[in-house]
This record gives C-alpha cells, structure tokens and sequence, in this order.
C-alpha cells in the first residue's frame, strides 16, 4: 500500500485485465465496489461494466461506448493500452487496490475526527480497520480445480437425507432458517418476538435466546416488564440494549464463532445493523451474509424489518434493498386489529415448510401468545355488529330466512352489500347453519344452538385469579382480552374498563371474572380434561413457578364445550403459566 493510498497504474491494469478476461468480472465484484477505484473516470468504467455483466452483454470498448457516452475516451485508450494481469496475480493486484480504497476511507474519517468529537466516527474507524485487516483473507483466484476439494464440500446423500425438519411453532417459525418479519411502526413486532422467545424457553423448545435490540431503551423494556423474563429465565435469555454499534458488533462476531445449535437470535430492528444505506444491495448483502452464517452455525435467526407507508400506486411487504426478501427463507407481513386484540401474520415468501396466514393475541401480563382463529382476528367492529343484527333477525324470524333476505336485513340497514355477504358467508357452521329448500334448492338459514352440548367445535376456557402475580404496566388495561375461538368472547363483571355487557356479543357465552383476571387459553378442537381421567398419563406441563411467582390462586375451569378426540391434560390442583393451555403446535417430543 503506497503513501498516497491509490495507484492509478493498478487501477488500469485491473480493469484492463477484466476487459480481456470479462469472466474474471465475477470474482472481482465481490471485492471491488465503484467508489474502491480513486480515478472519476475509472469509477465510471467499472460501473459500466458491472451494468454489462448484470444484463448479460458483452464487456467490451463498443458496448461501453454505445451504452455509456459519458465514458472519456482517452481513459478508454489509456486502460486498453496497459499491461493486462496474469491470472495468477491479479487477485494480488485487487487486495492491494482495496487496501488503498480502506486507507482513504480511514484517512478522511480521521481527519473528520479532527474537527470534532463523535462517536458514530469512532465507530466507523473500527469497523473500516477490521475490514483492513480482513483483507489478506480474501481468497486468491484459481483458474485450476481438484477434486479432493469439490469432494470436501459436495452434499452427502444419506447426510441430506436424514435432515431432520422442524418447526418451532407450527406453520410460522422454522427451525435453522432466517426469518423476517415486517410490519409499520408501532404494530407490535418487538412484542410478538419477545413473547415468542419466552415461550419457546418456557416450553425448552430451544435452549438460548440471543435478543439483540437497537431500536428500544431500557425505560422501554422496564415499563413493559421485559426484565422479568431475565429474572425468570436468567442466562438463557440474553438481552442486549443501549449499546453503541462497535458494542454491538463486538456481540456479533463473537456469535459467528459460535456453536448455536438450539438457538434463537432476534434482530431488533435490521436497520440498526446496517453500514450504509437500506435500499442498496451492496450494504445489505454483507448483513445477510451475516445472517447466513449464524444459520449455518445452527442458530432460528428472525430480524425485524419496517414497512414504508403505503402509496397510492404502489405498495410492498418491506422497505429497502430486494437483498432482504432474497437472502431469507421465509417472510410475514404482520398487521394487528385492535377491535380483536389480534396480531395478524401474513407470510409473502415461503422457501421453507408450510407457511399459513396465522393470528395471535399478545399476553402483555406474562409475555406470552394466544393462538387466534384467523377469521375471528380479522373482524372488527362493523363486522361485530353485522353478526349480531344477523342473529337478532334469525331469532325473530317465524319462517328460515334465505340467503337474499339476510343480505337485504344488513343492506337496509345501511351496510355494504359486500361485506355482507362476507359476514354471512364466514360464519356459515359457525354462528348459523343452512338447509336446502324444495323450491330451487334455495338456502334456508337458522341458528346453530349454543347450549352445553351443541356447538360445531370444542372450547375449553380456564380462569385464574391472579391478583398477587407479576406487576402490570400502567399503560396495560387491569383485565385483560387474552385469546378466542371462532366468535366467542369474552367480558369482565367488575373491572373498572370493561364493557357494558349490552355492548357485547354472545353473552350467553361470557363467564364473568373479577378485576386483574384474565383468560388463561382458548383454542378450537382442543379438549382439556382432569389428571384423574384413564387418559392422563404423559403428562409434561411447566408449573406457574416456571412463570411468575403467585400467591393464594384459586383455579376455576369452566367446560363450556366437549366433543373432540383431542386431548390435553391438565391436573386440576396444577397452576401452568398461560401458553401452556393454548395448543400453538409446538413440536411434538
């Protein structure tokens, strides 16, 4: 590396030498970027040349010309008359062209430095040094291959073929692979991650949580109790916040050298890790090779990502560079409804497993989820509304409505047409069932009882009282909505923000609770039955110690419904923390 720290000579022969070998092109990009060049006209050059090889046309001086006029000529000629490189010694020539590119960079940060104080510099000196020093590790072009090499790193049938598939939580997050999850400020992705990391501990899904977060502060976590999970799950769930970037980065190649076999690392937001800009391939690549190497490692890597705000003619899952969507396996957009409590996971890339739109509630109390039926996580209040002016009109109907007649109660009353027919058509076995007519085989609706022993699905609900748990947040309600099947909700008798029961559907359905009260599980299909029962044995259930500390529960289990071969056991004397009455398809051991 020379004083100046560039070499015009060594620029020339390089690009020189990609003119008589444009193959060799390929190879050098993955080094060499426009700006490593310190020559204007080179710079140019080059561009245009990796321009070229992108769209698959020739690398020569008539293309250039043709496609590019801004090119100077006599650079051009310059570039064409120089001594081209041997194969054997042209990657020599890049390393020393990007040492120089590095120097520069270094030189001019130091002297920005000068002028004052700040540590976003500091940490740019850092990380450009380690960049310098990795230089020498760039492996050398070779034109030549053996085979003892390929054989070395070829894919072994019988090791491929016993690969063991795995989810982590079924038809969402798939074990060893990346995923991201994308989502408008604010919509709840810290949350979700968050309660996601717990459950897989509290379930020993996995053995070690790496939460690496850039985007909140420490009065953050403390005002949504995130430090308990510290306390209750200690050194296996390691949560990283307010740090600088060269603290960050620090943690992060310490993990690359890691074996994280039965690991789960969450990136928190993946812009925070960016050197550079979001919407360029070349500055988010070499974090996704990050990514990719921690996969390798053995490591679930998930990385939160934000979605620009949606424009009248165009709209996408996430923001920035295509390198986020190409370099992960898999991808959810995740959107919430408030009128349902409800986190909404939409994947748009699947590479691996069977991805499915999937819904769940947020348990702000003990950070865990609900699984959510998806078509009750989407209604809101309009839809509310409609369901219950439906059954209001089937329970005062003499003769069974049809369809047009139900669709025409709800257009009267002012709702769209279509959304009508939504709402009729969605809760068809669910809220109310049809028959076929003798005339023209028309559809004649009525009401699906709800007694005891009527209902087209199986719902468990349990009720703890747990007045002497964990702390809530100020900003979280005193009694909270905590999970649902199908179209049944739930109401509070006491707490000072519950609803009027007038304003809430199905109250036949609605077990009263007291303040700071909340539903322990719902989940369709799901049976839970006494330990004392002959189908008992097997049992694996984390007790409520395993959660949080609790004093004085009293438990009361209310069946509302029981028709399902699907059993979950549950000891009736046990307290378990909440995700463990909810069936989210954990795998099975």
């Amino acid at each position: 590396m020379n004083e100046q720290n560039y070499n015009i000579n060594i620029e020339k022969s390089i690009l020189c030498s990609i003119f008589f070998e444009p193959q060799t092109l390929q190879d050098i990009s993955k080094v060499l970027h426009v700006e490593d060049f310190y020559l204007p006209p080179h710079q140019l050059i080059y561009d245009a040349m990796l321009k070229l090889n992108k769209q698959d046309l020739p690398i020569d001086e008539e293309f250039i010309k043709r496609k590019f006029p801004k090119v100077d000529d006599d650079a051009m000629l310059q570039i064409l008359a120089a001594n081209a490189i041997s194969q054997a010694s042209l990657f020599s020539y890049v390393k020393e062209l990007k040492k120089d590119s590095i120097a520069r960079q270094i030189h001019l940060t130091s002297l920005e430095l000068q002028q004052g104080f700040d540590t976003k510099l500091i940490d740019k000196l850092n990380l450009l040094k380690e960049e310098l020093e990795s230089v020498d590790g760039f492996t050398k072009l070779k034109k030549d291959s053996f085979n003892n090499i390929f054989d070395k790193f070829d894919i072994d049938f019988e090791k491929v073929e016993n690969v063991k598939f795995e989810y982590l939580m079924d038809n969402f997050l798939v074990k060893n692979e990346i995923t991201m999850i994308s989502a408008r400020p604010g919509t709840g992705k810290s949350l979700l991650s968050v309660a996601v990391s717990n459950m897989l501990l509290i379930y020993k899904t996995i053995e070690q949580v790496f939460y690496i977060d850039g985007d909140n502060s420490i009065s953050t976590l403390k005002d949504r109790n995130i430090h308990h999970l510290k306390k209750q799950h200690g050194t296996k769930f390691r949560y990283f916040v307010g740090l600088g970037k060269s603290e960050l980065w620090q943690i992060i190649n310490t993990l690359k050298k890691m074996d994280l076999s039965d690991a789960l690392i969450v990136f928190d937001s993946i812009k925070n890790f960016i050197n550079g800009d979001r919407d360029k391939n070349k500055d988010v690549s070499p974090v996704m090779e990050i990514l990719r190497t921690l996969r390798n490692n053995g490591a679930t890597v998930v990385f939160l990502h934000h979605q620009n705000k949606a424009q009248k003619d165009f709209t996408s899952d996430y923001a920035g560079s295509s390198a986020f969507e190409e370099d992960t396996s898999n991808a959810f957009t995740l959107k919430r409804n408030d009128d349902k409590n409800a986190l909404i996971l939409k994947p748009f890339k699947a590479r691996a497993g069977d991805l499915q739109e999937i819904a769940f509630s947020y348990n702000a109390h003990n950070h865990t989820l609900t699984k959510l039926d998806i078509s009750y996580a989407k209604q809101t209040k309009e839809m509310d509304e409609m369901i219950e002016e439906t059954i209001e009109f089937l329970k005062s109907s003499r003769n069974k409505p049809m369809w047009s007649e139900l669709s025409k109660n709800l257009t009267d009353l002012g709702y769209d047409k279509e959304k009508a027919a939504k709402v009729i058509k969605n809760n068809e076995d669910k809220l109310w069932k049809f028959e076929r007519g003798d005339r023209n085989n028309q559809k004649l609706y009525s009401l699906i009882e709800t007694s005891t022993t009527t209902k087209s699905k199986v719902v468990e609900t349990i009720y703890e009282d747990i007045a002497n748990s964990a702390p809530i947040s100020p900003t979280t309600p005193r009694t909270l909505f905590l999970g649902t099947s199908e179209n049944l909700e739930m109401d509070t008798n006491s707490s000072d923000n519950s609803d009027k029961s007038k304003d809430t559907l199905y109250s036949e359905n609605i077990a009263p609770i007291t303040p700071r009260t909340f539903k322990i599980g719902i989940y369709e299909g799901l049976d839970i039955v006494s330990d004392k029962s002959e189908n008992s044995e097997n049992r694996n259930i984390p007790p409520a110690s395993q959660n949080f500390p609790r004093e004085n529960i009293d438990t009361v289990t209310q069946s509302i419904l029981a028709n399902s071969s699907n059993k979950f056991f549950l000891d009736m004397n046990d307290t378990v923390p909440m995700g463990a009455f909810e069936k989210i398809e954990m795998p099975t051991l």
